[in-house]
């Protein structure tokens, strides 16, 4: 599986994949069969963004900055790195936003749905 997703999932940074166990698959995504099959086995990967301190640092330059290009090496991330920040930092929250926002509005790059 991890070899059919590597070329989207292994970009700039770092991740942590795992198989997510049977009880919170069940209570999160519970499945029901009619009929019911003898045994029903589901196996889930997830994957949780790594972001080191260095990236978030740079992303604060990037967006204090606005700098388009260096957010552009960060491809599908900008708004999950910015979680992060917005997590370590909530006074900047807003801050953080608004600069990713005028960097969106750019026109150059658009966020990743």
């Amino acid at each position: 599986m991890i070899e059919t997703w590597r070329q989207s999932w292994f970009e700039e940074g770092s991740r942590l994949f795992y198989i997510v166990p049977d009880r919170f698959l069940n209570t999160i995504l519970p499945l029901t069969i009619n009929p019911a099959p003898s045994q029903t086995v589901r196996v889930f990967v997830g994957r949780l963004e790594l972001f080191s301190p260095a990236t978030t640092r740079a992303m604060e330059k990037i967006l204090a900055t606005h700098d388009i290009i260096a957010l552009q090496k960060y491809n599908r991330f900008p708004e999950s790195i910015l979680n992060v920040m917005m997590d370590a930092n909530p006074p900047g929250a807003g801050q953080f936003q608004r600069d990713l926002d005028l960097t969106y509005r750019a026109g150059i790059v658009q966020p990743q749905n």
